[in-house]
């Protein structure tokens, strides 16, 4: 194997100021120990290109039982690929994972595919850096930082490719996106989020292999789904995985509604952009306000397709049931995340419409999917510029601890009435059309009640 890039403390900006505390006494007691102990993966790449990391994970020649014995602090996870978690306060950890190499093929556990099935379902062949180092996934990525002597340890070409903008795999990206196809999701995150460019064979593969990532895990797959979405880049990452052809794949009817002539215009990617200029002002964003704002062009859809734009409550309840039901099945969403995104969609309805002294309004703020349908109706708002007042108000509602209002506090003379709201044609006027808290009914007198005398029925002596 060729000698690896080494850069000097002087040639690079990495200092340990910038490193977690945490993570430093991780490297330290490895080092100590007597252990190879390299900062590495995305960390590498983040500080070197003046970003503040995610996490801090470290890569050592000490067996994870080895790792387990130095930490009492840690435990020992994982079945394909068995790595240390060393746990700090808050909540806090560091990941620390032994060095390893590609497996053999006569090694490999054949998959469903036969002889060309590369997916890899066992990754515990410890090996050495240099190999640890080739086997992930994108060179950007296979940069490690020692801690004994503070440099940079470059053995696939990832200083190269951070200075030219460019996402490259290591080795043949066919190969690489078979054997683990979340990769492909990763390759376009990481060029939405750096503004990076992905080569053409990175892309052709992506293009060509886009069904492999049918074969992986769901949960792997929503976890790539929701964590742009999280960080702030979402509309970039969605657009790529739109243009490459894996969001069709991965939520075919998503794609249906957003891709195609429409893509990067229309309600959906107003309200990606404006969750991802939230997110970048610090603003924290619920994992079902996320998932609201992926969903929304489902249910928009449903209704114009089978209501012709206006919904009861009770149609809309079982809309939700329909559109969210089968997809959250098939991403195995949490039953927790199911519940408060059906009843923050429905629910945000119901707030565009109610007043804050409304009776039915100070029942809602009392329940815990309030501030989903308050977040919602926010996005909404400033992505389509309507119902601004009604969206600032229950902001500032929520803001005072999604109290009530104060006996004799009127706020209703900021929140408008609507008018229909959900737009029959996604290119057209940004309006959405929001339930009625029931369907309209003829009002009648109510019966007056009788009242009962002290010591028996109405009208009997007592």
């Amino acid at each position: 194997m060729a000698e690896p890039r080494i850069i000097p403390r002087a040639e690079h900006p990495i200092s340990r100021g910038y490193i977690d505390p945490d993570a430093l006494k991780v490297l330290y007691r490895l080092h100590r120990a007597g252990y190879k102990a390299y900062l590495v993966g995305g960390s590498v790449r983040d500080l070197l290109t003046g970003r503040t990391p995610k996490d801090f994970d470290v890569g050592t020649d000490a067996r994870p039982q080895d790792v387990r014995r130095l930490f009492r602090n840690s435990r020992v996870i994982g079945r394909r690929f068995r790595l240390a978690h060393v746990l700090f306060d808050g909540g806090k950890l560091v990941e620390v994972s032994t060095f390893r190499r590609r497996p053999d093929p006569a090694d490999a556990e054949p998959g469903p595919g036969g002889d060309d099935d590369l997916l890899i379902r066992s990754d515990n062949t410890f090996g050495t850096p240099a190999e640890d180092a080739v086997r992930r996934d994108f060179t950007i990525n296979g940069l490690f930082y020692d801690i004994a002597t503070f440099a940079v340890i470059d053995w696939v070409g990832g200083v190269e490719d951070l200075e030219r903008h460019v996402i490259r795999t290591i080795g043949d990206p066919e190969i690489r996106f078979r054997e683990d196809p979340v990769r492909m999701m990763r390759a376009c995150e990481f060029a939405a989020r750096l503004d990076f460019r992905m080569t053409p064979g990175v892309r052709a593969a992506i293009e060509e292999n886009r069904k492999e990532i049918r074969k992986s895990a769901s949960p792997r797959v929503t976890e790539e789904l929701l964590d742009p979405l999280r960080r702030g880049w979402g509309a970039p990452t969605y657009r790529l995985w739109s243009e490459t052809g894996l969001l069709g794949e991965i939520f075919p009817a998503l794609e249906a509604e957003i891709g195609g002539a429409s893509r990067g215009t229309g309600l959906f990617w107003k309200l990606l952009a404006e969750t991802d200029r939230r997110r970048g002002g610090g603003e924290v964003l619920s994992d079902s306000i996320l998932l609201g704002v992926v969903f929304l062009p489902l249910l928009f859809a449903a209704i114009r397709a089978r209501s012709g734009g206006s919904v009861d409550a009770q149609k809309l309840l079982l809309l939700l049931e329909e559109v969210v039901n089968p997809e959250a099945a098939r991403l195995s969403l949490p039953n927790a995340a199911i519940h408060d995104l059906k009843q923050g969609l429905f629910t945000m309805g119901r707030i565009a419409e109610l007043r804050p002294g409304d009776p039915a309004a100070r029942r809602l703020v009392t329940k815990g999917y309030f501030p989903v349908a308050v977040g919602l109706l926010s996005l909404y708002s400033a992505a389509s510029g309507r119902y601004r007042d009604a969206a600032r108000t229950w902001e500032d509602l929520l803001r005072r601890g999604g109290r009530t209002p104060r006996p004799g506090e009127d706020l209703r003379a900021a929140i408008p009435f609507p008018e229909a709201l959900i737009p029959h044609e996604e290119t057209g006027p940004t309006e959405l059309l929001l339930p009625d808290e029931a369907p309209p009914r003829a009002r009648t007198a109510p019966r007056r009640r009788r009242r009962r005398g002290r010591g028996g029925r109405a009208g009997e002596a007592a």
